[in-house]
């Protein structure tokens, strides 16, 4: 229940901002902010809470907490006490709704007197983006409770996909074993050894779910959300030195975003009807429309690939089309049209482009259909509780005008491998 009310929440909170002019209530998130340990995919689903176990300081003042420390207590006592099934192992690990609140109650208690809890909310809480949607609540110690409980449900759901095996959305981001087999009881069992070895000197209410949320997605070589990373030191490193420097009124549109098309086999790194949309893009790249070409897609297909879509999209483009390397930004993460777009404002918003300039998305005809249907504005809203953007026009069979909405940097708690 606690991760659907979760869920209901942003869904409601979103479609206020992405609907009114409200943005005025939202506390804006810092435009240039780089994301801490942005290789490590936790950064991406819990962020926050690993930002705090970063902090010596924040760290002593929760050890030193009684109820937090019983809290680690409970969760070491009922791992220990859990049998050899996977899914015992990994609900024991599962912080419950009654620990959630008391974590909300004693936290908000050392944020009055912690000046590093609240510089940490500040910086990491509001200034990132990722809670977004719960900026716009009354106090500090309101945003810092929304935040923590976003947290423990998105560690939940990790533990629960990736330890229990549970269906995730998509059967493609599935564990790597059958369910409750050989194989998984016997990871889970040693994986149990281990964090009983982690969990029995901490004093952290978190040491155990955030291992345990890392352990099992390594486990299951889920880096998904990290790849490339940090983008702005490598693949993306010429292209983002470019942008503070861009004369944007030069420009109809900020950038022109080319939507992926996963590949069906293993041995080829793009699909043949991807490399279409490649070269129509670049087309349109050519007659000088945008100063940049995005290119977004993942490592989703064939299941478990090692190919990051964005990256082969980036050499084709190169090789092929004769775009220059530094004009293009690969945005390796998504793994769904939705997240396309989502996860590429998240690049505008954080690097500086104009957030009031439309960007064009380009893709197949039927694919525009589709991002400009109704049913697809549904879908953002029921997969990742926002809109990522306003819908503006079409622009023939192959492009569509949007309007980045800066909501788009809220973590969603429900897809760890897309959040």
């Amino acid at each position: 229940m606690r991760l659907l009310d979760s869920k209901i929440s942003l869904l409601i909170l979103c479609i206020v901002v992405s609907t009114t002019n409200l943005f005025a209530q939202y506390r804006r998130p810092e435009v240039g902010y780089e994301l801490i340990s942005p290789d490590r995919p936790i950064s991406k689903i819990s962020y926050f809470t690993m930002v705090m176990d970063g902090s010596d300081e924040v760290k002593q003042e929760i050890s030193q907490d009684t109820e937090l420390r019983r809290i680690a207590e409970q969760v070491y006592r009922r791992l220990e006490q859990s049998g050899d099934d996977p899914r015992d192992i990994a609900k024991s690990l599962l912080l419950t709704e009654t620990e959630s609140v008391m974590i909300g109650d004693r936290m908000t208690h050392l944020l009055r007197g912690s000046r590093q809890l609240r510089a940490l909310l500040e910086r990491d809480v509001i200034g990132s983006g990722c809670y977004y949607t719960h900026t716009g609540l009354s106090s500090d110690e309101e945003i810092l409770r929304a935040a923590l409980s976003q947290d423990i449900d998105a560690l939940n759901q990790i533990i629960r996909v990736y330890g229990a095996g549970d269906k995730p959305r998509y059967n493609i981001d599935s564990i790597s074993w059958q369910q409750g087999g050989k194989t998984h009881r016997m990871l889970l069992r040693e994986s149990k050894d281990l964090l009983l070895q982690i969990g029995r000197q901490s004093k952290l209410y978190y040491t155990l779910p955030l291992y345990a949320a890392e352990l099992f997605l390594d486990l299951n070589d889920r880096d998904e959300p990290s790849v490339y990373e940090p983008l702005g030191e490598g693949e993306n490193q010429r292209a983002y030195r470019l942008i503070p420097t861009t004369e944007w009124s030069k420009y109809e549109y900020s950038a022109l975003l080319v939507l992926g098309f996963g590949p069906d086999n293993y041995r080829f790194p793009l699909n043949p009807g991807g490399k279409i949309r490649l070269r129509t893009a670049a087309e349109k790249f050519k007659s000088g429309a945008a100063p940049f070409i995005i290119v977004s897609g993942g490592k989703v297909y064939p299941y478990k690939t090692q190919s990051v879509e964005a990256y082969g999209m980036k050499k084709y483009l190169v090789k092929e089309c004769g775009i220059p390397s530094d004009r293009i930004i690969i945005e390796p993460h998504a793994r769904h049209t939705t997240s396309n777009i989502r996860n590429t404002v998240r690049i505008m918003y954080r690097r500086g482009f104009p957030m009031d300039k439309p960007f064009i998305v380009s893709s197949s005809e039927s694919h525009i259909n589709a991002v400009m249907s109704p049913a697809f504005q549904e879908r953002c809203e029921r997969e990742m509780g926002l809109q990522p953007c306003k819908y503006v026009r079409r622009l023939g069979k192959n492009f569509a005008e949007l309007l980045p909405l800066e909501c788009s940097l809220q973590i969603n708690i429900t897809d760890p491998l897309d959040a």
